[in-house]
């Protein structure tokens, strides 16, 4: 599906005529033979721009229809700046209410659509994208550690991290080095003691959390990874190949010589990724880097897996095995388990 921006899609609001006004009476008119849609009451969108919209993109829209309106006095926050912002997490559909920090308010409240924080947001915290006041990057990954789940922690602060300490992509060094300890010194500082909620939450995220992760596939892996009881994981790990080339891999191992790549679909069908190749072709390039990496003598074997491993970690423990990975059983399970509360919301 193609999709547009949200932020820049056109909103169309019937108190702009009053309620009985020929153009009001025409919004509505358009819902009924389907040309426009409500997204919330008295504010309309075309139907063409709704169709291309993924789940996030509904959302922000949504946010901006109330940020016109009922949420006018507060900042975009928590999940509903997360998807403003475009910052992962692991599930892609994003619900109907809206998450603001109101200055007013003095205890959290849920109304239609709307879900009302308490608290101030500095001036210097925030970030405006287009009509929309914005939770900046640091308070959003502070906000989201200390109420979402630790994979969706670690999503979010991964890819802060990155934009804060790489944004013009990966690097490595000493400069980098010290970026990175001093962001997150900066997002612990923020947190205060471990007495508040959800701060001792926040703060294993975010020791945990890496800039060297270049998407929230790979930040999922390496939480994964970490439930199965491999804790030691090098990210963006280089080796230099016999044939002068430089191969930089998703995690490795090293404690066991593997390196674990993630390959997602988007690489067999994505032409950018494709560069003018065929899926066969990448594969077989694929399979090729993989001898040669077996060529280096810190790679023992390379396992590739796929965003189904990661949802079911039995299949990915199963790879792992094969390759010689010992695992413990009761992590395995453990892992299971949270991927089950994690993808389908089942039960401890």
């Amino acid at each position: 599906m193609e999709h547009t921006d949200p932020i820049t899609c056109e909103l169309r609001f019937a108190a702009t005529h009053g309620d009985g006004a020929p153009e009001t009476i025409a919004l509505r008119s358009g819902v009924a033979d389907g040309s426009l849609v409500r997204i919330h009451r008295g504010v309309y969108a075309t139907a063409s721009d709704w169709e291309k919209l993924d789940s996030r993109g509904r959302h922000v829209l949504l946010t901006r229809a109330l940020a016109a309106g009922p949420a006018r006095h507060g900042v975009v926050s928590h999940v509903s700046a997360l998807a403003a912002l475009d910052l992962p997490r692991v599930h892609d559909d994003f619900d109907d209410t809206v998450t603001v920090t109101d200055p007013r308010r003095t205890s959290t409240k849920t109304s239609s659509h709307l879900l009302r924080r308490p608290g101030q947001v500095p001036a210097d915290d925030l970030v405006r994208l287009g009509d929309l006041s914005v939770t900046g990057l640091r308070r959003t990954a502070v906000h989201v550690a200390r109420t979402a789940s630790f994979a969706d922690a670690v999503l979010c602060t991964d890819a802060v991290l990155r934009r804060l300490v790489l944004p013009n992509g990966h690097r490595t060094g000493p400069v980098v080095a010290a970026a990175l300890r001093r962001e997150r010194e900066a997002l612990l500082g923020r947190l205060g003691p471990t007495t508040h909620p959800g701060n001792r939450a926040a703060r294993r995220a975010f020791q945990f959390a890496s800039p060297f992760a270049e998407n929230g596939g790979e930040s999922l892996l390496r939480v994964v990874l970490f439930e199965l009881g491999l804790s030691n994981v090098e990210l963006q790990r280089e080796f230099h190949l016999a044939d002068g080339r430089v191969a930089r891999c998703d995690t490795y191992l090293a404690a066991h010589g593997v390196a674990v790549e993630l390959n997602g679909f988007v690489k067999l069908t994505d032409p950018r990724m494709l560069a003018g190749r065929t899926p066969a072709e990448v594969v077989r390039d694929r399979a090729r880097r993989d001898r040669s990496l077996c060529q280096v003598p810190e790679v023992r074997a390379v396992v590739n897996c796929e965003y189904p491993d990661l949802v079911v970690p039995d299949r990915l423990g199963e790879l792992l095995r094969d390759v010689g990975v010992g695992l413990d059983r009761r992590r395995v399970t453990a892992a299971a388990r949270a991927a089950a509360r994690r993808f389908r919301g089942d039960t401890p």
